[in-house]
């Protein structure tokens, strides 16, 4: 498949499966190859005989041996803002 890709639920590309583009999703398993940019907004998991060419942006990142990532991966972090009572209570059991 050629082109762009968005959903809000799971992308799975199969062993023998070929994405060249952009895929938005909220988790992806890849058996096969993607080359373009992959966002995924919670778990992405990369099978041992996955190839994935170019940015990747994941919430969690589950990779097999054998998997190849060449290109740059970045990790969304959960930032969680305190209120007051939240902060003050941190504060006094550390």
């Amino acid at each position: 498949m050629k082109g762009t890709l968005k959903t809000k639920g799971k992308i799975v590309i199969g062993q023998s499966g070929v994405i060249e583009g952009e895929v938005t999703c909220a988790n992806a398993d890849v058996e096969g190859k993607l080359v373009g940019t992959l966002k995924v907004d919670e778990r992405l998991t990369m099978k041992s005989t996955a190839v994935v060419e170019g940015d990747v942006v994941a919430g969690k990142l589950s990779v097999e041996p054998g998997a190849s990532l060449d290109g740059t991966c970045s990790m969304k972090g959960a930032v969680k803002t305190l209120d007051n009572g939240e902060k003050q209570q941190a504060e006094k059991s550390a």
